[in-house]
């Protein structure tokens, strides 16, 4: 099964970007704008205010501040189409529906950015079951680019919404390839949403074997769950769980009862159609258009979980962390994101600066049986990233103690107890389990660098530590650390002239690394260039907190450094 193919119908539509910056001239036209009003104190002080405020609210990314104080500017002058065109993305974004409603049927009339305005209202009407108004909408877009692919989707789902099913299968059909996903994964949810499961089986069978979108996935394994399937459902999502140190989505595979249907009604098939063009403009990092088009979603299906869950993650990446948890609270507990979006929050809590409560969130999640495996790596991880590594340890282990079989998909939990063991000085358990995680992934550039690096940094293995360390560079080049692992082996192994060169070109990548600073300072002084080696000490020195670390390089700025005992270590043998 191809789960997981880019989306790559949308590519020519995601060049349709919905930023608030298209709004070109913006400015200037309310430079030109706020000018005549300087006669009137009071009402220069509100208009620049607020237009002032409304851009400083939406860089914050903070959307429902943005479309409150745009929608004030707008008060002053309702014909300036530019300041329409913002509020109305602005409001959108916000999910404010009813003010949106409005500044989409002005913006609709306007010469640019109707056609936004136009898939917009078409989704209300969609929505409100106004089937027949829905597809009037729809025909007043473009036949290429964006509308390539919104018009037969969205006109296709009015038609099945007024019961011309059949209609709605053959408009997708038309110019389709017989095994494309997308067709195939609508065409499901039209024969499901009618009744016939069998045929939505036969549909689904087939986007299956030619690639789908996670989110489409878990679609076609809800399906499997629903229809008697489970164990289909259940490969499905161990399938997915492979992209994860752990399965958030298991839980659910053992839970038919719980699953809900796909689509309720025409307008949830049409959040899916729109979904999947969110979800490849937030692959792409371009937030505001995700989050316009989300807000579409949740207007078509306001119960989402998948449009949740993403605009939760804008959220949380733009710091909005209220509205994160907010998004991430809304997702139900039959959802399959549902324990997901639990872990989101722990992860909300801990940017926030609250460890305590996202570590105590982890720790009820690891008492609940579909969620007892992935809230321990979590928890682990959350230990690791505040150096709490006997914490770490402790949570690993007992995720891998409830394991039946530790098998190659627990690779992920066996390196990160490897290198908490690493940090507590324990070697010996430590390069067990960094060895068992190197079994299962023998080409994993993270491994290789490790086990390398932790090699040459004792002195053993020399000659296995630079293998490793090679096959790392031959994978990522451009990797800094790994670089620079690289050239420590080289120092380790007496090879001071050519260390030299590999941690230069790894200083070149990542400038202030204290330790990577600290290695060239000892290669360039075996070299014999003692005043650089000071000049890198120096400022490893400067950057670093550890006051064990602090204390090596002044001593090394007093004495220098002899070379490393690596003949002798040179000489073990392999493993």
């Amino acid at each position: 099964m191809k789960l997981f193919k880019f989306f790559g119908s949308l590519v020519a539509a995601a060049a349709i970007v919905v930023s608030l910056n298209s709004c070109a001239h913006a400015d200037e036209t309310a430079q030109k704008f706020v000018m005549p009003h300087r006669s009137s104190l009071i009402a220069d002080n509100t208009l620049s205010g607020n237009y002032l405020a409304g851009r400083f609210a939406q860089r914050q990314q903070d959307w429902d501040s943005a479309q409150r104080f745009m929608n004030e500017v707008m008060a002053f002058d309702a014909n300036n189409t530019l300041l329409r065109q913002r509020a109305f993305l602005l409001t959108l974004g916000a999910q404010q529906y009813d003010r949106a409603k409005e500044l989409a049927r002005q913006v609709a009339s306007d010469k640019d950015g109707a056609e936004l305005a136009d898939i917009y209202l078409a989704c209300d009407a969609l929505a409100h079951n106004d089937f027949k108004g829905a597809i009037e909408l729809v025909n007043k877009l473009p036949d290429d680019g964006f509308g390539q692919y919104t018009k037969p989707l969205l006109t296709a789902w009015s038609l099945v919404g007024m019961g011309k099913k059949a209609e709605g299968l053959k408009l997708l059909q038309k110019g389709s390839d017989p095994a494309d996903p997308t067709y195939n994964m609508h065409a499901g949810l039209m024969e499901e949403l009618s009744g016939d499961m069998k045929a939505a089986g036969v549909h689904y069978k087939t986007a299956m074997e030619n690639g789908l979108t996670m989110h489409t996935a878990i679609i076609v394994g809800n399906y499997y769950l629903r229809n008697g399937q489970p164990d289909t459902a259940r490969t499905i999502y161990e399938t997915l769980g492979k992209l994860y140190a752990f399965n958030p989505f298991m839980g659910v595979a053992a839970s038919a009862g719980a699953a809900r249907p796909n689509v309720e009604r025409a307008a949830d098939g049409a959040a899916v159609a729109l979904f999947d063009l969110a979800t490849l403009l937030f692959e792409r990092r371009a937030y505001d258009s995700a989050q316009i088009y989300g807000s579409m979603v949740l207007l078509l299906s306001p119960k989402s979980p998948f449009a949740a869950m993403m605009m939760g993650d804008i959220a949380a990446l733009n710091d909005q962390h209220q509205k994160a948890v907010e998004d991430y609270n809304s997702i139900a507990r039959d959802s399959p994101l549902y324990w997901l979006s639990r872990t989101r929050v722990a992860e909300v809590y801990e940017a926030e600066g609250d460890l305590d409560q996202a570590i105590a969130l982890l720790t009820e999640l690891s008492q609940t049986k579909e969620t007892h495996l992935q809230a321990l790596v979590s928890l682990g991880d959350m230990y690791r990233r505040h150096d709490k590594y006997q914490d770490a340890f402790n949570a690993y282990d007992s995720a891998l103690a409830s394991v039946a079989k530790i098998s190659e998909e627990h690779w992920p939990i066996v390196y990160a107890r490897g290198m908490s063991l690493e940090r507590l000085n324990n070697w010996q358990l430590a390069e067990k389990d960094l060895l068992t995680a190197l079994q299962f992934q023998p080409d994993n550039p993270m491994i290789l660098n490790f086990i390398g690096y932790s090699w040459a940094d004792k002195g053993v293995h020399l000659d296995q530590a630079l293998d490793f360390i090679r096959r790392a560079v031959a994978q990522r080049p451009d990797d800094g650390y790994i670089l620079d692992s690289y050239g420590w082996a080289l120092y380790r192994t007496g090879d001071y002239k050519e260390s030299v060169v590999w941690m230069e070109k790894a200083i070149g990548i990542i400038p202030d690394d204290s330790t990577m600073l600290d290695h060239l300072g000892d290669a360039y002084w075996q070299v014999g260039r003692k005043n650089e080696a000071k000049f890198k000490w120096h400022r490893a020195h400067e950057l670093s907190k550890d006051a064990s670390f602090r204390a090596g390089v002044e001593h090394k700025l007093m004495n220098g450094v002899v070379p490393p005992p690596s003949q002798v270590a040179h000489k073990e043998t392999s493993l």
